[in-house]
């Protein structure tokens, strides 16, 4: 805890940072990366649509694992670079198949 003057307040036994507090240049590079990605959106999205389908779904799963939470940990990238192409487009037709439903 601080004092009205900045200053650590005595007693503080925890040491650093009060809990909760987040780091000042780990935000800094957050808010930086936030500004970068949104002043770029049509051309990641422009490079995105340029991939094949395969590469396309291993592009989702991993901006995912930041995202969702996960349930389980898989391992789909080994996973997906052992598929053919046909097997790959049945594993996405199933996908659409129980989740459109």
């Amino acid at each position: 805890m601080r004092d009205a003057h900045g200053r650590f307040v005595k007693g503080n036994k925890a040491g650093g940072r009060t809990h909760g507090s987040k780091n000042k240049i780990t935000q800094k590079v957050r808010e930086k990366f936030l500004y970068f990605v949104e002043n770029n959106l049509d051309q990641m999205q422009a490079d995105f649509d340029q991939l094949d389908p395969k590469e396309r779904f291993k592009v989702l799963l991993e901006m995912a694992r930041f995202i969702m939470p996960t349930l389980k940990a898989v391992e789909f990238g080994n996973v997906l670079d052992e598929l053919s192409e046909g097997d790959f487009q049945i594993l996405i037709q199933k996908l659409k198949e129980e989740h459109l439903n």
